[in-house]
């Protein structure tokens, strides 16, 4: 069986068909239900199962994380972001796709071939990156979609994240009030993330209801590794006076910062407390246990899947290509952990 045979039964063109089977919009719904009528009766099936064809369903969520110096498999919070996606995913019969285009986004061939083909039936999208949001041909071509981070293709419209803001404050002001006035920061660019923002954002606020100028706070940027915080704190450490604190935008981060004070002789918290960004897994038990702020990631990724979900289950009751309900910003609370890695600073 053929792409022609099917075309000549529903009485299109085979670039019709083509269109019909890739989900490309602009397709009248007549023609569409014309040409998968053909792809039933013939039993034609090209890449995708015949039950999905023939429900215009695939069974396949997108998961889509751009990258520019890091991948998926390197952050922990990514990939518990994706195990709350994948278990609503399971719980309907999904299966998981992921995308890991590089940065620009828009220019990868990769995501646009992707974004073409209509092999999901929704995505989500991990807007972690400044600029063009990576939601924008999802909602081009339609696709039902939710957005993790602050911004997406419609503004702050299906959003989901974290109050960082909130928690950067908090453990900027838990250091404060233990006594530190010497505190470093380790962050990364702020045109690289768009997390970076909120964080050290909070963290000024924090400073500056304590009386203290966040611009004189001696500063290095990494690029969220092990291997960076491990670098950059040995440039803060060089500073006069050396910090008693270290604030770092991410718990990698910070635990390469512990490896790095220690191989400098010094103590942590003893001489040198640390404070992360997040709550990873393996943070409450690393050496010392890490001291940050915890971010519900797979709770996340669950309200995300379960948004997207209701908008198809919407759209199946309504035409193919109509626009979806979209929700307005979901916030969730971050919460500061206090363990092993912090304390008031050393005695003079």
């Amino acid at each position: 069986m053929t792409l022609k045979s099917v075309a000549e039964r529903a009485g299109v063109s085979t670039a019709t068909v083509s269109k019909v089977l890739s989900n490309t919009p602009y397709v009248s719904e007549r023609t569409r239900s014309r040409v998968l009528q053909a792809v039933e009766d013939l039993g034609y099936v090209p890449n995708l199962a015949a039950r999905a064809l023939s429900k215009g369903l695939t069974y396949i969520m997108g998961v889509v994380f751009p990258h520019n110096y890091d991948d998926l498999f390197a952050d922990p919070l990514i990939v518990t972001i994706v195990n709350g996606v994948e278990a609503v995913c399971i719980e309907r019969g999904y299966n998981v796709l992921i995308s890991t285009p590089h940065a620009p986004v828009g220019e990868s061939e990769q995501y646009q071939r992707l974004i073409h083909s209509g092999y999901w039936d929704g995505a989500i999208a991990i807007e972690t990156l400044p600029g063009i949001p990576i939601s924008t041909l999802l909602e081009q071509y339609h696709y039902p979609w939710a957005a993790l981070g602050y911004t997406s293709a419609v503004g702050t419209l299906n959003t989901i994240h974290p109050d960082d803001f909130a928690g950067a404050k908090a453990a900027a002001t838990y250091l404060l009030q233990l006594g530190h006035r010497h505190i470093g920061i380790l962050g990364v660019e702020e045109s690289e993330l768009v997390a970076a923002t909120p964080r050290l954002s909070g963290y000024a606020a924090a400073f500056e209801e304590n009386g203290l100028r966040f611009e004189d706070a001696p500063r290095v940027n990494g690029i969220f590794s092990i291997e960076s915080g491990y670098q950059g704190v040995g440039e803060l450490l060089s500073r006069s006076p050396r910090p008693t604190a270290l604030l770092c935008l991410n718990d990698r981060m910070a635990m390469g910062a512990i490896h790095r004070v220690r191989n400098q002789g010094l103590r942590v918290p003893q001489d040198v407390s640390v404070v992360g960004f997040d709550d990873i897994p393996g943070a409450a038990f690393f050496d010392p246990a890490l001291t940050t702020v915890s971010q519900p990631a797979h709770e996340m990724g669950v309200a995300a899947a379960r948004h997207v979900f209701e908008m198809i289950d919407l759209r199946n009751l309504r035409a193919k290509n109509s626009p979806d309900a979209k929700f307005n910003p979901i916030v969730f609370p971050t919460q500061l952990i206090i363990r092993d890695s912090s304390g008031p600073p050393p005695l003079p």
